[in-house]
């Protein structure tokens, strides 16, 4: 018993926030905060409407974006007493951050383009086909999506990544978000006779969470900011739809 008690003792309040937090908002997600959520609770409310399919993704965003991104920053400011700045809310090291940017722009083009006529992508890619309808349904579609991002980067470099760092170190707290990153990022839930079961994404899908788990973990600690990471990390969903929407035949040009 006393060893227990030792050993609560020596537990930070930061770090036993953020850890708990951060496993609560993700497990909230994985069963309230999915599109298949919202169709199964609330898909009656829209009988034969044609963007049920949109609306189920919007729901899913949002629920990210309150989840990931507003829960945390209210138990930063009220309960840790600190800064969203410190947490990589802020615009950091612009100089090196738009450099990371720009070459990871001109890295990455032919490599998704090269990824996207993978018939599993094609298949993923973009999560609703509404968005293959127009050009304006296409951008409407990514502007939907980036909030998404901005919950999904928060919670992972943001709030675990800056949360963690000064009790474990910067490599262990990279590695702290990019594991739980790479569960959320490739799975969904999926309910089916009142069960959950994991239905995969893409193999390449995975293995590149990985990579840019490490990449824009990395890059947030030397940015002191999650926005270039951010940025990235939606340049590459924008170009995936795209180059798999035009591989598909469905783009209107």
């Amino acid at each position: 018993m006393e060893e227990i008690k030792s050993y609560l003792r020596d537990i930070e309040k930061k770090t036993a926030t953020v850890s708990l937090v951060s496993l609560v908002v993700m497990v909230i997600w994985l069963y309230q905060g999915h599109g298949h959520y919202f169709t199964l609770h609330f898909g009656r409310y829209f009988p034969d409407d044609p963007f049920l399919d949109w609306y189920q993704y919007l729901w899913m965003h949002g629920m990210a974006f309150l989840l990931w991104l507003i829960i945390p920053l209210i138990v930063i400011k009220l309960w840790l007493a600190e800064r969203a700045r410190d947490y990589g809310l802020c615009i950091g090291d612009f100089s090196f951050g738009w450099k990371f940017l720009a070459l990871f722009v001109l890295v990455m083009v032919i490599p998704l383009y090269i990824t996207a006529r993978n018939p599993q992508f094609m298949a993923e890619y973009p999560l609703t086909r509404l968005a293959g309808r127009s050009r304006t349904h296409f951008v409407l579609w990514e502007f939907s999506y980036v909030i998404y991002y901005i919950g999904f980067e928060f919670l992972f470099r943001g709030f675990i990544l800056f949360g963690l760092k000064d009790k474990i170190g910067p490599f262990l707290a990279i590695m702290a978000q990019t594991i739980p990153s790479v569960i959320i990022h490739a799975s969904m839930t999926v309910s089916i006779a009142g069960g959950i079961i994991l239905i995969g994404k893409p193999e390449g899908e995975t293995i590149s969470a990985i990579l840019s788990g490490l990449v824009f973990g990395a890059v947030a600690l030397r940015t002191r900011s999650i926005l270039w990471g951010l940025l990235a990390h939606w340049f590459v969903g924008i170009m995936t739809d795209l180059f798999c929407l035009m591989n598909a035949g469905l783009w209107l040009v």
